[in-house]
Protein backbone atom coordinates (compact mmCIF):
# COMPACT_ATOMS: atom_id res chain seq x y z
CA UNK A 1 0.00 0.00 0.00
CA UNK A 2 1.28 3.42 -1.10
CA UNK A 3 1.09 6.24 1.70
CA UNK A 4 0.48 8.94 -0.78
CA UNK A 5 -3.06 7.21 -1.13
CA UNK A 6 -3.77 7.43 2.29
CA UNK A 7 -2.59 11.39 2.68
CA UNK A 8 -4.91 11.84 -0.29
CA UNK A 9 -7.66 10.60 2.14
CA UNK A 10 -6.69 12.50 5.37
CA UNK A 11 -6.58 15.18 2.91
CA UNK A 12 -10.18 14.72 2.02
CA UNK A 13 -11.55 14.13 5.07
CA UNK A 14 -9.96 17.17 6.73
CA UNK A 15 -11.04 19.52 3.56
CA UNK A 16 -14.60 18.11 3.40
CA UNK A 17 -14.12 18.26 -0.43
CA UNK A 18 -13.10 15.85 -3.53
CA UNK A 19 -12.43 19.33 -5.76
CA UNK A 20 -10.60 21.17 -3.24
CA UNK A 21 -8.52 18.71 -2.17
CA UNK A 22 -7.56 17.76 -5.67
CA UNK A 23 -6.90 21.59 -6.53
CA UNK A 24 -3.90 21.72 -3.37
CA UNK A 25 -2.67 18.64 -4.12
CA UNK A 26 -1.96 19.08 -7.62
CA UNK A 27 -4.40 16.81 -9.44
CA UNK A 28 -7.39 16.79 -11.45
CA UNK A 29 -10.11 15.65 -10.03
CA UNK A 30 -10.45 12.86 -12.13
CA UNK A 31 -7.40 11.03 -11.34
CA UNK A 32 -8.01 11.86 -7.44
CA UNK A 33 -11.16 10.05 -7.88
CA UNK A 34 -9.43 6.79 -9.09
CA UNK A 35 -6.59 7.16 -6.55
CA UNK A 36 -9.30 6.64 -4.40
CA UNK A 37 -11.50 3.88 -5.71
CA UNK A 38 -8.00 2.26 -6.04
CA UNK A 39 -6.80 2.17 -2.34
CA UNK A 40 -10.76 1.15 -1.92
CA UNK A 41 -10.07 -1.76 -3.93
CA UNK A 42 -7.00 -2.11 -2.21
CA UNK A 43 -8.39 -2.67 1.12
CA UNK A 44 -11.84 -4.32 -0.12
CA UNK A 45 -14.14 -1.36 1.38
CA UNK A 46 -16.09 1.46 0.49
CA UNK A 47 -14.16 4.69 2.20
CA UNK A 48 -17.29 7.17 0.86
CA UNK A 49 -20.95 6.94 0.65
CA UNK A 50 -21.60 7.98 -2.99
CA UNK A 51 -25.18 7.70 -2.83
CA UNK A 52 -24.72 11.58 -1.59
CA UNK A 53 -23.43 14.31 -2.53
CA UNK A 54 -20.83 15.26 -1.81
CA UNK A 55 -19.83 11.86 -0.81
CA UNK A 56 -19.38 11.48 2.50
CA UNK A 57 -16.97 9.01 4.48
CA UNK A 58 -18.88 5.57 5.00
CA UNK A 59 -18.11 4.50 9.44
CA UNK A 60 -14.71 2.01 8.76
CA UNK A 61 -13.46 5.57 6.04
CA UNK A 62 -13.60 7.42 9.29
CA UNK A 63 -11.94 4.78 11.23
CA UNK A 64 -9.23 4.51 8.72
CA UNK A 65 -8.36 7.90 8.64
CA UNK A 66 -8.24 8.07 12.28
CA UNK A 67 -5.40 4.97 12.18
CA UNK A 68 -3.69 6.77 8.80
CA UNK A 69 -3.30 9.86 10.70
CA UNK A 70 -0.26 8.74 13.74
CA UNK A 71 0.90 6.19 10.79
CA UNK A 72 1.62 9.00 8.41
CA UNK A 73 3.04 11.35 11.26
CA UNK A 74 5.66 7.99 12.53
CA UNK A 75 6.51 7.74 8.17
CA UNK A 76 7.69 11.59 8.75
CA UNK A 77 8.99 10.92 11.53
CA UNK A 78 11.24 8.14 9.77
CA UNK A 79 12.28 10.12 7.21
CA UNK A 80 12.99 12.97 9.10
CA UNK A 81 15.70 10.62 10.31
CA UNK A 82 17.51 9.78 7.78
CA UNK A 83 17.49 13.53 5.78
CA UNK A 84 20.75 15.43 6.64
CA UNK A 85 19.67 18.73 8.74
CA UNK A 86 20.34 21.05 6.44
CA UNK A 87 18.47 19.65 3.25
CA UNK A 88 14.59 20.10 3.21
CA UNK A 89 12.68 17.16 1.25
CA UNK A 90 9.12 16.41 1.50
CA UNK A 91 5.92 18.66 1.97
CA UNK A 92 5.74 21.00 4.79
CA UNK A 93 2.77 23.05 5.46
CA UNK A 94 4.11 26.86 6.19
CA UNK A 95 1.72 29.94 7.53
CA UNK A 96 2.21 33.30 7.45
CA UNK A 97 0.83 36.49 9.37
CA UNK A 98 -0.91 38.07 7.22
CA UNK A 99 0.90 41.11 6.64
CA UNK A 100 3.86 39.86 6.28
CA UNK A 101 3.18 37.79 3.48
CA UNK A 102 2.70 40.11 1.16
CA UNK A 103 6.63 40.66 1.73
CA UNK A 104 7.84 37.46 2.21
CA UNK A 105 6.21 35.05 0.41
CA UNK A 106 7.46 35.83 -2.58
CA UNK A 107 11.23 35.59 -1.61
CA UNK A 108 10.77 32.33 0.21
CA UNK A 109 8.78 30.84 -3.03
CA UNK A 110 11.82 32.26 -5.51
CA UNK A 111 14.49 31.08 -2.56
CA UNK A 112 12.14 27.45 -2.90
CA UNK A 113 12.93 26.89 -6.49
CA UNK A 114 16.70 27.02 -6.16
CA UNK A 115 17.75 25.82 -2.78
CA UNK A 116 14.62 23.10 -2.06
CA UNK A 117 13.64 22.02 -5.09
CA UNK A 118 12.30 18.41 -3.42
CA UNK A 119 10.55 20.37 -1.33
CA UNK A 120 6.66 20.77 -2.10
CA UNK A 121 4.50 24.12 0.30
CA UNK A 122 1.38 24.46 1.23
CA UNK A 123 0.27 28.36 2.40
CA UNK A 124 -1.84 29.75 4.88
CA UNK A 125 -2.09 32.80 6.36
CA UNK A 126 -3.85 34.27 9.65
CA UNK A 127 -3.27 35.95 12.99
CA UNK A 128 -0.15 35.40 15.21
CA UNK A 129 -1.48 33.86 17.57
CA UNK A 130 -4.17 31.50 15.50
CA UNK A 131 -0.94 30.16 13.82
CA UNK A 132 1.20 30.07 16.84
CA UNK A 133 -2.23 27.39 18.05
CA UNK A 134 -1.64 25.32 14.92
CA UNK A 135 2.19 24.62 14.92
CA UNK A 136 1.43 23.59 18.44
CA UNK A 137 -1.03 21.41 17.60
CA UNK A 138 0.38 20.16 14.47
CA UNK A 139 -1.96 21.72 11.91
CA UNK A 140 0.63 23.18 10.27
CA UNK A 141 5.04 22.44 10.21
CA UNK A 142 5.98 26.20 11.07
CA UNK A 143 4.53 29.54 11.06
CA UNK A 144 6.34 33.42 10.55
CA UNK A 145 4.43 35.35 13.36
CA UNK A 146 4.64 38.61 15.05
CA UNK A 147 6.21 38.46 18.48
CA UNK A 148 3.90 40.53 21.01
CA UNK A 149 4.54 38.59 24.03
CA UNK A 150 6.43 35.57 23.64
CA UNK A 151 5.71 32.38 22.01
CA UNK A 152 4.26 28.95 24.14
CA UNK A 153 6.37 26.94 25.70
CA UNK A 154 6.14 24.49 22.82
CA UNK A 155 6.93 26.64 20.37
CA UNK A 156 10.72 27.32 19.63
CA UNK A 157 11.37 30.78 17.80
CA UNK A 158 14.00 32.15 15.48
CA UNK A 159 14.14 36.06 14.57
CA UNK A 160 13.35 36.27 10.68
CA UNK A 161 13.65 40.21 10.65
CA UNK A 162 13.01 43.32 12.92
CA UNK A 163 10.73 46.48 11.52
CA UNK A 164 10.78 49.27 13.34
CA UNK A 165 7.37 50.66 14.08
CA UNK A 166 6.81 54.40 12.59
CA UNK A 167 4.17 57.32 12.85
CA UNK A 168 2.73 58.12 9.38
CA UNK A 169 0.40 61.51 8.65
CA UNK A 170 -0.20 63.79 6.01
CA UNK A 171 2.52 66.60 5.66
CA UNK A 172 -0.40 69.00 6.25
CA UNK A 173 -0.52 67.25 9.88
CA UNK A 174 2.86 67.79 10.93
CA UNK A 175 2.91 71.68 11.35
CA UNK A 176 3.16 70.84 15.41
CA UNK A 177 5.34 67.23 14.79
CA UNK A 178 4.07 64.31 16.80
CA UNK A 179 2.77 66.50 19.64
CA UNK A 180 0.22 67.78 17.76
CA UNK A 181 -0.67 64.70 15.79
CA UNK A 182 -1.34 62.64 19.42
CA UNK A 183 -3.24 65.83 20.77
CA UNK A 184 -5.19 67.08 17.92
CA UNK A 185 -5.99 64.46 15.30
CA UNK A 186 -7.68 60.87 14.84
CA UNK A 187 -6.10 57.50 15.51
CA UNK A 188 -6.22 54.96 13.06
CA UNK A 189 -5.36 51.55 14.64
CA UNK A 190 -4.62 48.16 13.17
CA UNK A 191 -6.45 45.50 14.97
CA UNK A 192 -5.73 45.51 18.72
CA UNK A 193 -6.09 41.71 18.97
CA UNK A 194 -3.41 40.94 16.84
CA UNK A 195 0.14 40.75 17.34
CA UNK A 196 1.51 44.14 15.90
CA UNK A 197 -2.03 45.67 16.93
CA UNK A 198 -0.55 44.61 20.40
CA UNK A 199 2.36 46.38 19.97
CA UNK A 200 0.92 49.63 18.74
CA UNK A 201 -1.67 49.47 21.78
CA UNK A 202 1.45 49.34 23.78
CA UNK A 203 2.72 52.14 23.02
CA UNK A 204 0.02 54.91 21.87
CA UNK A 205 -0.65 53.76 26.15
CA UNK A 206 2.96 55.94 26.95
CA UNK A 207 1.33 58.90 25.20
CA UNK A 208 -0.95 61.29 26.24
CA UNK A 209 -4.32 61.86 24.62
CA UNK A 210 -7.55 63.95 25.00
CA UNK A 211 -10.12 62.25 26.53
CA UNK A 212 -12.39 62.83 23.52
CA UNK A 213 -9.42 62.27 20.83
CA UNK A 214 -10.91 59.40 18.14
CA UNK A 215 -9.65 56.38 17.60
CA UNK A 216 -10.91 54.34 14.30
CA UNK A 217 -9.94 50.62 14.59
CA UNK A 218 -9.52 49.23 10.49
CA UNK A 219 -8.20 45.44 9.65
CA UNK A 220 -6.72 46.41 7.02
CA UNK A 221 -3.45 48.01 6.26
CA UNK A 222 -4.30 49.69 2.73
CA UNK A 223 -7.61 51.23 4.04
CA UNK A 224 -5.70 52.75 6.95
CA UNK A 225 -3.10 54.53 4.84
CA UNK A 226 -5.52 55.69 2.51
CA UNK A 227 -6.93 57.11 5.31
CA UNK A 228 -3.60 58.81 6.25
CA UNK A 229 -2.85 59.63 2.95
CA UNK A 230 -6.18 61.27 2.49
CA UNK A 231 -5.28 63.83 5.66
CA UNK A 232 -7.92 62.07 7.87
CA UNK A 233 -5.54 61.39 10.47
CA UNK A 234 -2.82 59.54 11.65
CA UNK A 235 -1.36 56.02 12.21
CA UNK A 236 1.07 53.67 13.92
CA UNK A 237 2.62 50.44 11.89
CA UNK A 238 5.38 49.20 11.12
CA UNK A 239 7.74 51.20 8.47
CA UNK A 240 7.90 48.06 5.66
CA UNK A 241 3.80 48.45 5.50
CA UNK A 242 3.72 52.62 5.61
CA UNK A 243 6.47 52.24 2.67
CA UNK A 244 4.38 50.16 0.66
CA UNK A 245 1.23 51.90 0.36
CA UNK A 246 2.48 55.74 1.00
CA UNK A 247 1.89 58.99 -0.98
CA UNK A 248 4.80 61.45 -1.53
CA UNK A 249 2.51 63.59 0.99
CA UNK A 250 2.44 61.11 3.87
CA UNK A 251 5.37 61.60 6.20
CA UNK A 252 6.54 59.09 9.06
CA UNK A 253 8.04 60.19 12.55
CA UNK A 254 10.39 57.50 14.36
CA UNK A 255 8.50 56.00 17.56
CA UNK A 256 10.13 57.82 20.78
CA UNK A 257 10.84 54.41 21.91
CA UNK A 258 12.38 53.16 18.48
CA UNK A 259 9.77 50.07 19.09
CA UNK A 260 10.16 47.52 16.42
CA UNK A 261 8.46 44.15 15.35
CA UNK A 262 10.24 41.11 15.68
CA UNK A 263 8.60 38.43 13.12
CA UNK A 264 10.37 34.97 14.18
CA UNK A 265 9.66 31.30 12.37
CA UNK A 266 7.91 29.77 14.87
CA UNK A 267 8.36 26.04 14.77
CA UNK A 268 7.22 23.11 17.55
CA UNK A 269 10.27 21.95 19.77
CA UNK A 270 9.45 18.33 18.94
CA UNK A 271 7.83 18.95 15.16
CA UNK A 272 9.13 17.95 11.83
CA UNK A 273 11.08 20.98 11.38
CA UNK A 274 12.60 21.00 14.32
CA UNK A 275 16.19 19.69 12.98
CA UNK A 276 15.60 21.75 10.18
CA UNK A 277 14.56 25.18 11.33
CA UNK A 278 17.78 26.91 9.80
CA UNK A 279 17.17 25.40 6.57
CA UNK A 280 13.40 27.40 6.26
CA UNK A 281 14.76 30.49 7.92
CA UNK A 282 17.23 30.72 4.74
CA UNK A 283 14.42 30.33 2.37
CA UNK A 284 13.20 33.27 4.28
CA UNK A 285 16.62 35.00 4.03
CA UNK A 286 18.03 35.00 7.23
CA UNK A 287 22.04 33.93 6.25
CA UNK A 288 23.10 30.40 7.64
CA UNK A 289 26.41 30.44 9.70
CA UNK A 290 29.35 29.18 7.92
Amino acid sequence: MQTRSLRSLVKIAKIGSFARTAEQLNMTLSALSMQIKALETELGVDLFDRSVRPPRLTPIGRSIVTEAIPLLRREESLLEICRPTNTLVGRFRIGFVTTAAVRLLPKFLKNAQRKAPHAAFEFETGLSKTLQTKVVNGQIDAAVVTDADGLPDALSGRIIREEPLVFAAHEDLLANGLKGLLMGHSFFHFMPDTGIGKLIAAEMATHDRPRNAKTVMLDNLEAIMECVTAGLGFTLLPEPDVQRYRSGSVQTVPSPKHLRRKLVLATATDGTLAKREAALANLLGVTLPV
